[in-house]
């Protein structure tokens, strides 16, 4: 699916907005505003009747900024045992996000969205804690998420800039679900000597997501936009894996965390059929 929205992701594509057809009121697209404005007419936009339907894809990286992959400090006080606490930011690279889906114009401003996407992020290695002086460490397995969001898109007054003519500002609010594959803390040692070949921490399954986003797009052809948008994105939690981590493991509760708050930066490309 990646490889398939990577090839998508060279479509960048919008045009006129509105229904044109004979003696119908239409939106005509204006290049230098980057607005669709009323006019009557009797021959439709670009020679053909235009729907209200767009196809959008998008790429670009997602930031880690919230959210805690260990939860040590919520490990049963024991002496000589030190649990870690370590964010999502500590226990993962920085990810990349791909989006292929569709927006359907309610009205010249506000556009519903439909999006489909995949984000993947390389695992760090990291420390689970230490047991007697013994430091227990990992790599964290790679986060992979596979998601849906339907959003609402408000659009503002086009604003004039040098080479560009003009840029349209907007914010969009999302909701979603997304699934997340387990997620094991891999080639455990124990004071740099091999030890366990995995620790389960999470369980895969769908997680709810929720996304603020603002952004800008300019028109570049007549029927095709491109923008750059950023936000913040929210993703719920895991269900802990208690098959290596459970109570009688001196880091059990380890494990207590997965809920991810990131800040994706997309460029995106919309094309108005």
């Amino acid at each position: 699916m990646r490889n398939f929205l990577i090839g998508a992701s060279a479509i960048a594509l919008s045009g006129c907005t509105w229904l044109g057809g004979s003696d119908h009121h239409k939106q005509t697209y204006n290049n230098q505003t980057g607005y669709y404005a009323p006019q009557k007419a009797k021959v439709p936009c670009c020679g053909t009747q235009l729907s209200r339907w767009n196809m959008e894809v998008a790429i670009g990286p997602e930031f880690m900024v919230g959210g805690n992959a260990l939860t040590g400090d919520q490990i049963i006080p024991q002496d000589g045992v030190i649990g870690n606490e370590v964010s999502m930011r500590d226990a993962f690279d920085t990810g990349v996000r791909y989006e292929l889906g569709g927006s359907y114009a309610l009205n010249p401003k506000q556009k519903l969205t439909l999006t489909g996407s995949f984000a993947e992020a390389d695992g760090d290695r990291i420390t689970l804690g230490t047991n007697n002086g013994v430091v227990v460490a990992g790599d964290m397995s790679d986060y992979q998420r596979l998601g849906v969001e339907l959003g609402m898109r408000q659009y503002f007054t086009p604003q004039p800039v040098p080479v560009l003519n003009s840029v349209r500002p907007y914010v969009e609010g999302k909701i979603g679900a997304s699934h997340i594959d387990d997620i094991a803390l891999t080639n455990v040692t124990n004071n740099s000597v091999a030890a366990n070949n995995a620790i389960a921490l999470y369980d895969g399954g769908w997680v709810p997501t929720a996304a603020g986003m603002v952004g800008v797009e300019t028109p570049i052809f007549n029927r095709t936009t491109v923008g750059l948008e950023t936000g913040v994105r929210y993703t719920g939690k895991l269900s802990s894996d208690r098959s290596d981590l459970d109570a009688n493991n001196v880091f059990a509760g380890s494990n207590n965390g997965s809920t991810s708050w990131t800040v994706p930066v997309m460029l995106r490309g919309r094309y108005r059929f």
